[in-house]
């Protein structure tokens, strides 16, 4: 049996860490916690840094995929991924699913409901708990069950478009691009997950999941420990600006009537599920050892 080098989870790591240390130092020392803006002049430095640690990662994981192909990672299909790899991408799947479920029955409490995202969180995440518990009972990834996991990347397009929808500054509160950003890198990476996972791979499917897992993975979860991270450890004035839940954000907005309104959210549970699903599935990918070669019949 031949190791995969494993380059490709190396550089994983690197992007999740140094973009989760560049989100906490950008929240802490450049954001102005009245607006949510960046401070006028910091912007350039600011983008610089933590963009450009994630597109340096997502770049490098294109190159380190090739090299884990050349190391054996090629001979590996959906169908020899079993096992723990299954369990663990099952498990955290069925997470996924019952936050989603969760996000729709607090939109319910929200000051200003949305039926739109209740709908999709209702409905997909019903879905993610089913096609988890087909997962884990077969224990392994047929053409149809890999072909569903595509599916997810429908469900984060969905939450994508309320974003949008429901976010009058995106470009320009840091927080609510990289939200945005994050749900449209996983919405692609779980439609290249199920064309891998279904044995209609090409052959460049691997250096595309390569390149949206790290990218997705560095900006869903740098963004989501970054905040958690500025809560324990940035100065009062910062952490003091940060809350748990959307709703306790929008009604502190509508206490402050749109003044100096802007409170930092948590990020949602199900994206930070889903960015971890989006880790955990490159793992499984690249950690695995290959089928016996010839040399070792």
């Amino acid at each position: 049996m031949k190791k995969n080098s494993k380059l490709t989870l190396l550089i994983l790591a690197l992007g999740v860490v140094l973009s989760t240390a560049a989100r906490v130092f950008v929240i802490s020392a450049h954001t102005d916690m009245n607006t949510g803006f960046l401070y006028h002049g910091d912007e350039l430095l600011c983008n610089l840094l933590y963009y450009g640690v994630i597109v340096i990662a997502s770049a490098a994981a294109v190159f380190t995929a090739r090299l884990d192909e050349n190391s054996g990672i090629k001979e590996r299909s959906a169908a020899d991924i079993s096992g723990a790899g299954t369990a663990l991408i099952g498990f955290l799947t069925i997470f996924a699913g019952v936050f989603a479920v969760y996000e729709g029955i607090t939109e319910i409490d929200a000051i200003t409901p949305n039926k739109f995202l209740m709908f999709a969180d209702f409905i997909f995440g019903a879905v993610q708990v089913a096609l988890a518990f087909v997962t884990l009972v077969k224990k392994k990834f047929t053409p149809g069950v890999g072909y569903s996991y595509s599916l997810i990347g429908v469900y984060c397009i969905c939450r994508g478009i309320y974003c949008f929808m429901n976010r009058m500054a995106i470009t320009t509160v840091p927080e609510y691009l990289i939200e945005c950003m994050s749900l449209i890198g996983m919405a692609v990476f779980f439609v290249l997950l199920g064309r891998f996972l279904s044995g209609n791979e090409t052959p460049r499917t691997r250096k595309a999941l390569s390149f949206w897992g790290v990218l997705t993975a560095s900006l869903t979860l740098s963004n989501a420990f970054g905040v958690m991270i500025a809560k324990l450890t940035a100065p009062s004035s910062v952490s003091g600006r940060i809350v748990y839940t959307s709703f306790a954000a929008e009604r502190f907005k509508q206490a402050q009537k749109g003044i100096d309104a802007y409170n930092m959210v948590f990020s949602p549970w199900v994206n930070l599920l889903l960015g971890a699903l989006t880790a955990v599935a490159l793992v499984v990918l690249f950690a695995g050892r290959t089928a016996k070669s010839d040399e070792d019949v």
